[in-house]
């Protein structure tokens, strides 16, 4: 089993490395690769420097005597599952929910399972901020986006059938007769018989 991976993590690692190197598009491919890595630091950077605002500011308030600052404010402690988390809950709820997750999967099945998924909506709920509501409209938001997906398709496909002579415009004049000039030779009288 060993020896199988190996093959396969060597023959992974060659074939990337034969992509990243190729001679005619592996230069544009690392400034690619060096560009996504540059964005990704540049956005937790700049992640970092909100979240540790958003402590400092609670320090603040929860020297001031408000506990409320703990978990996000009164608003949040009103309606605590709207989603409307700050950016330290969201960041202890994901790292706190992520190493429930861990945890769990060293435990056996019964608490394993309860662990687990408790520590992963943990996680889900700190990374995405969602609320009841968001997930109650979710049904519907992918309801929308088929029929406008299917509505785009459907204009493609009818707009490619129309370049090509496929499409159903013009085929039939005011009367819903079919228009002679689409239909070709059948529309054209018999040629009178000489003889």
């Amino acid at each position: 089993m060993d020896r199988a991976f190996a093959v396969l993590a060597g023959a992974g690692l060659g074939a990337g490395l034969m992509y990243l190197f190729d001679p005619q598009l592996g230069r544009r491919r690392r400034a690619i690769a060096r560009d996504k890595a540059v964005r990704l630091a540049h956005e937790a950077q700049d992640a970092a420097e909100v979240v540790t605002r958003d402590m400092r500011n609670r320090a603040q308030g929860l020297a001031s005597g408000d506990l409320s600052v703990l978990v996000g404010g009164k608003r949040v402690l009103e309606h605590p599952l709207r989603g409307s988390w700050s950016p330290s809950a969201r960041a202890v709820m994901a790292m706190a929910g992520g190493g429930l997750f861990l945890y769990g999967l060293t435990q056996d099945a019964p608490a394993a399972c309860v662990l687990g998924t408790v520590g992963l909506a943990l996680a889900v709920e700190g990374v995405t901020n969602a609320g009841l509501d968001d997930i109650g409209r979710i049904k519907q938001q992918v309801a929308d986006k088929a029929r406008d997906v299917a509505a785009k398709a459907a204009d493609t496909a009818s707009h490619v059938a129309g370049t090509f002579g496929y499409g159903r415009e013009g085929e039939e004049d005011r009367g819903g007769q079919r228009d002679p000039a689409r239909q070709g030779r059948a529309a054209e009288p018999a040629p009178a018989m000489r003889g």
